[in-house]
């Protein structure tokens, strides 16, 4: 197993569940590995929202900050907390994996279990859930546990026996008086802590792009340079929605440089294209006050082409008009000079020959 493909398990858990408009999340994404590997055999990566902000390994054991100021450190008693809730899930995978390498007779190679655990609150501070999920080898739901305020759900998955009535029992209360608290109070604190970077709002860019394809253009929306990652991107086609079956592209991904940027495309046929319809690219955003927006009509390129064309010609001939005027121009002055020059030399010899013939 090569370091791209954990990289990706991971990355995976990342984009099931995120905070939405006007809420926020902590996630614990943990991975477990059996088998001969260069890495460790439990990592967990802490993600607050969508910003990484701590790093637990079971070689080190020890919560490392991971957030936007480097030079910071976790306070030791929050270190401390975190490792003795890492080390309590490392054992906890690990028992498990025990249980399912029986289950499914497995004799050796590189195994994975990996786990998602963490909770979701409003702006106001109100807990919304507390939600675990295990999978394995990346394929096979393990199991998962979903608790909010109103109700409890359990999901055996499909490798191991489920609970009885009495051991769910137990388990929601300890999620209701236990985990969900610690969890919402963890996530308190390094909302605070990362208020600058988490709770910025950078408005998108938009852009309406049509390229050339074979059979016709290519219409894409793309929206760039915004944060929070939730954003509202829609094509519309004469005032219209374009159906998401009609459209490629549509997964939000990071640009590199703490931003996000979304991309929208319509394949549109040359005989569309005649048709002269307008295409409107629409965008809404935390960052907005009102919807951004770009439009573009098909069928209506070859005006504006043209017109940029009498445009392009129109100025090159005031260009070269100009260099025209400026060199009849540096003739003139010259031709000026030079009969000034020979006036004053006519005036000079007529003078010595005076003063000769005075002489």
């Amino acid at each position: 197993m090569d370091e791209l493909s954990v990289f990706l398990f991971v990355l995976s858990f990342c984009t099931i569940v995120n905070a939405g408009s006007g809420s926020h999340s902590l996630w614990a994404l943990a991975t477990y590995i059996s088998g001969e590997t260069p890495f460790p055999e439990f990592t967990v990566v802490v993600m607050l929202d969508d910003i990484q902000v701590a790093y637990y390994d079971s070689n080190n054991k020890q919560s490392v900050y991971r957030g936007q100021n480097p030079t910071d450190k976790i306070p030791d008693n929050e270190a401390e907390n975190g490792a003795y809730v890492f080390e309590i899930m490392y054992q906890s995978m690990k028992e498990r994996y025990f249980q399912i390498k029986h289950h499914l007779n497995l004799t050796g190679g590189v195994q994975i279990q990996q786990r998602m655990s963490g909770c979701e609150m409003l702006d106001n501070g109100e807990p919304v859930m507390f939600m675990v999920k295990n999978t394995f080898s990346a394929v096979l739901v393990d199991r998962s546990i979903y608790y909010n305020m109103t109700h409890f759900t359990y999901d055996a998955g499909k490798l191991l026996r489920g609970w009885d009535g009495i051991k769910q029992a137990y388990e929601r209360a300890l999620f209701e008086n236990a985990w969900l608290p610690i969890c919402i109070k963890t996530l308190k604190t390094l909302l605070k802590r990362e208020k600058n970077v988490v709770m910025r709002k950078v408005p998108p860019r938009l852009r309406l792009i049509n390229k050339e394809v074979s059979g016709g253009l290519q219409v894409s929306c793309l929206a760039f340079g915004f944060y929070p990652r939730h954003i509202n991107l829609t094509l519309l086609r004469d005032g219209q929605p374009v159906t998401e079956q009609e459209l490629t592209g549509g997964e939000v991904l990071p640009s590199g440089d703490g931003t996000y940027q979304l991309r929208k495309s319509l394949e549109v046929s040359t005989e569309e294209l005649k048709k002269r319809h307008s295409y409107t690219c629409t965008a809404s955003h935390l960052s907005l006050d009102n919807k951004l927006d770009v439009s573009w009509e098909s069928g209506a390129e070859r005006v504006h082409l043209s017109t940029l064309s009498v445009l392009l010609v129109m100025l090159l001939i005031v260009i070269l008009l100009g260099i025209f005027i400026c060199v009849k121009r540096r003739r003139s002055n010259t031709a000026s000079q030079l009969k000034l020059a020979n006036v004053d030399a006519n005036i000079s010899e007529e003078i010595n020959l005076s003063s000769d013939s005075e002489t």
